[in-house]
């Protein structure tokens, strides 16, 4: 899988073909947004063949479920990151993936991926470098390790109560932080 496409697509054309039945519409979007879904699903995974088997399994998905994208309450790339986030999630929990397998980064790096492809990704060390390393933790546990807000609070033997505050404080700062950048705010939908 190539790590970088720079392919520009009229998203509501090839949306159009895809609820036509059109192959080429699910094929343009693949080689548009392929590399981005790889990147949040191998984050969650950290597996290369059962992230590559899920972001197929996104892509049909898409395919069968077009009909329900709604252009005026996301993106396309919103819509489908969430697809990409969800199934990985699920996959992890079904293969009975254990939570020690996952670091403690939000880094796209670490994986050879960039963060300023198109469509544009979000540079997430910068975005959380403000944080507080208390928040850090906390968002890579809930949504991108899948942890639940018990699971953390257990995790990290703190109250229930602190988890919520912390994580709903962490969100606001990142809200504020993205309140300008219309396209990065897909990072956001894996915190509403």
């Amino acid at each position: 899988m190539k790590l970088l496409k720079s392919t520009v697509i009229d998203t509501s054309h090839v949306i159009s073909l895809i609820k036509q039945g059109k192959e080429q519409g699910l094929n343009a979007l693949y080689d548009a947004y392929s590399d981005a879904l790889y990147g949040i699903v191998f984050r969650i995974l950290r597996k290369q063949e059962e992230s590559e088997e899920v972001v197929q399994s996104v892509f049909m998905k898409i395919w069968q479920h077009i009909s329900s994208f709604d252009e005026t309450k996301s993106t396309i790339f919103t819509w489908m990151a969430a697809i990409a986030k969800n199934s990985a999630i699920d996959m992890r929990r079904s293969k009975g993936f254990k939570h020690e397998q996952f670091t403690d980064s939000l880094s796209f790096s670490d994986f050879g991926l960039q963060t300023s492809s198109k469509p544009k990704m979000i540079d997430i060390e910068k975005l959380t470098a403000k944080l507080p390393e208390k928040y850090k933790l906390l968002l890579d546990k809930m949504f991108l390790e899948g942890y639940t807000q018990q699971e953390i609070a257990d995790h990290y033997n703190i109250p229930l109560g602190t988890v919520k505050t912390r994580l709903r404080e962490s969100i606001n700062i990142l809200r504020e932080d993205l309140k300008s950048e219309r396209h990065l705010l897909y990072f956001l939908t894996f915190m509403a």
